[in-house]
């Protein structure tokens, strides 16, 4: 039997008790309730409450609308790539991007600035060699000497389509012809500052992808008279491909439209893309054993011993670097090494020297040093193909008289790298005294045909260029500066001039600084001396016509050694046969670097007289002009 419910005891006789605590606020507190008899408890009357927007509210909304406003411009972006809107957008970007870029192109060529100021100028001293460890930035700084220099003498740059109006003119022209997908068009390069030349990529890391950006000519007013396709391009990560040269492999980007473009566009000309493999990043080929951390410019040259040819390769080097330092700034001050993908070997090579001393390391030459399985370039420049430059652009049997500011630079560059120095920034240069000697320079081919002919390699070229009375010619120069300076002249004052056979006192010719005559009561030294390029080292060939005033010559690849006087501040006359008549490149030379230049149309025996007339007129012109 279930026993009758009863309460448990309590103090109290009701419930809740009188100072109970009352119960927690709910549902049923808030809401009137529809019993007439309300529940037990203190009262909680229904109090009416107003919304208010605070700024907490306001920035609330505000960020949740703009985060979807994002995630659905991007939704648009990736699945309309071609549309209207993201067309525009990418535009918009690539504005910024490049923006930006001209501000880091701006900081990183004001760090050129300093460069000058720290030359020595006694370098060049007998057992002084040195390399260039950032040659781009060292060029950069010698280029906007350049332009003061051009500005200062009120040149004509023919609109500067030979200066820095061709580097924008290539830069507009920027292309992004191998891009990783997803990833935006503009280029930058990386950052190895912090990185040592080269280090051992370990197992199982993987390198990024390869991105590339190109800038062909034709594609602007500044650069369209270059004679044929070309584009130099930069590269990040980019894969080598064991001894291959020209061959390279591109890995994890894609071909942009432009860049298929630009493929036709080229044609048959070389350039990095002509022979490029495209490999994913899963491919075993895409793995980096070693990544090369410097800067590598990789430069096909066209010739190694033509001094007019070489001196094409030279001046395009420089081109390049402006360009791939107007498309990645952070190049400027990166450690470069040279990478030579033509073939020549160090033998029979007389520029060696010279190229050996553009880089922090010696020139890698892949004929003798080919590219090991997994070696990738972490930043390379990828020079234009040989065959063309500022000096024959035109093509044979058309002239123009522009100064340029790059071949200017190149030549205070080049000089520079033999401790000849310009002398706006030598110590000698606050002197008020800046009289030159005058040197004439004869570059003669007699040893040269000499042993075509024993070797059985003589040419009609050869026989076309060969004087029949050097030894004639080389007497009438001589006599006549010796007969100069025995007679007195208004030309040279009181003090008057007095001749030096450099060909007897060699060491005299480099006595030739702005602080060499030390008072206007000194006669001015006038000196002569001769110089078959062919039996020199360039060493001495740079020493020789680097302090040259008046350089003599026929028409010849020795004129290009014509690229290492002081420019600006010599004559060049050169002999010209009737079978090379319209060839303009020495003049074209002499022009963009500021020189005076004279030609003179002879026959193989030369008129002696009609030569030293013209070196006379030379000479005496430099001498009033105060040298």
């Amino acid at each position: 039997m279930v026993a009758a419910y009863q309460p448990l005891p309590s103090s109290e006789n009701t419930y809740p008790p009188p100072h109970s605590e009352p119960p927690r606020q709910s549902l049923r507190t808030l809401l009137p309730w529809p019993s007439s008899n309300p529940l037990p408890g203190p009262p909680y009357p229904l109090r009416p409450t107003k919304s208010r927007l605070t700024p907490i509210h306001i920035i609330k909304y505000a960020l949740a609308v703009t985060g979807g406003l994002i995630i659905f411009h991007y939704v648009v972006v990736g699945a309309f790539p071609n549309s209207k809107y993201t067309v525009k957008f990418r535009e918009k970007f690539t504005g910024y991007k490049a923006w930006e870029a001209d501000e880091a192109y701006k900081a990183a060529t004001a760090s050129a600035e300093k460069v000058l100021s720290h030359l020595n100028p006694s370098a060049g001293q007998p057992g002084t060699f040195f390399r260039d460890s950032f040659p781009i930035k060292s060029m950069l700084a010698f280029w906007e000497l350049a332009e003061k220099e051009v500005a200062a003498k009120g040149l004509d740059t023919c609109n500067d389509q030979l200066g820095r109006g061709l580097v924008e003119g290539y830069h507009s022209s920027e292309l992004a012809y191998c891009v990783p997908p997803g990833e935006g068009d503009a280029f930058e390069a990386l950052n190895t500052l912090n990185m040592s030349a080269s280090w051992d990529v370990a197992s199982g890391e993987q390198v990024p992808a390869t991105r590339i950006s190109c800038n062909p000519v034709q594609d602007n007013d500044f650069t369209n008279w270059w004679p044929y396709p070309a584009a130099p391009c930069v590269s990040t990560n980019l894969r080598t491909i064991p001894d291959e040269s020209r061959k390279y492999r591109a890995v994890g980007c894609k071909i942009t439209d432009k860049g298929v473009k630009l493929n036709v566009d080229m044609g048959r000309e070389k350039f990095l893309g002509a022979q490029m493999e495209s490999v994913d990043m899963e491919d075993e080929r895409a793995i980096c054993k070693e990544r090369i951390e410097r800067t590598t410019v990789l430069i096909g040259r066209q010739d190694q011993w033509n001094p007019f040819h070489v001196a094409e390769d030279l001046i395009t080097t420089l081109v390049t670097l402006f360009i791939a330092a107007r498309t990645a700034p952070a190049l400027v001050n990166s450690r470069v090494q040279l990478v030579f993908t033509e073939g020549y070997s160090m033998d029979g090579n007389h520029f060696t020297p010279l190229w050996d001393r553009v880089g922090a390391w010696a020139p890698r030459r892949l004929s003798l040093d080919p590219w090991q399985e997994g070696e990738c370039l972490t930043n390379a420049i990828h020079s234009v193909g040989a065959g063309a430059s500022l000096l024959s652009a035109m093509g044979v049997g058309k002239s123009y008289s522009c100064a340029s500011t790059i071949t200017w630079a190149a030549s205070h560059y080049y000089r520079h790298l033999f401790g000849l120095l310009p002398p706006s920034v030598s110590s000698a240069s606050t002197l008020s005294q800046t009289r030159r000697p005058i040197n004439v320079l004869w570059l003669s081919r007699a040893k040269l045909d000499h042993y075509a002919k024993e070797h059985n390699d003589w040419s009609s070229w050869r026989d076309v260029r060969h004087i029949n009375n050097e030894k004639e010619l080389v007497t009438r120069l001589k006599d006549g500066l010796r007969t100069m300076c025995d007679q007195p002249s208004s030309v040279f004052g009181t003090p008057g001039c007095v001749f030096e056979d450099a060909r007897d006192t060699p060491e005299s010719w480099t006595l030739s600084s702005p602080d060499s005559i030390e008072s206007d009561d000194l006669p001015l030294p006038v000196r002569f001396a001769q110089m078959d390029p062919s039996v020199q080292t360039i060493e001495n060939q740079v020493s020789m016509v680097g302090h040259a005033t008046v350089l003599i010559s026929s028409h010849g690849g020795a004129l290009g050694l014509s690229l290492f006087l002081p420019p600006g501040s010599s004559a060049i006359v050169e002999l010209q046969v009737g079978g090379v008549k319209g060839n303009y490149h020495f003049q074209h030379m002499a022009y963009e670097m500021g020189h005076q230049y004279e030609v003179l149309g002879i026959e193989r025996t030369v008129d002696v007289d009609q030569v030293w007339e013209s070196v006379q007129r030379w000479v005496e012109k430099i001498a009033a002009k105060g040298s």
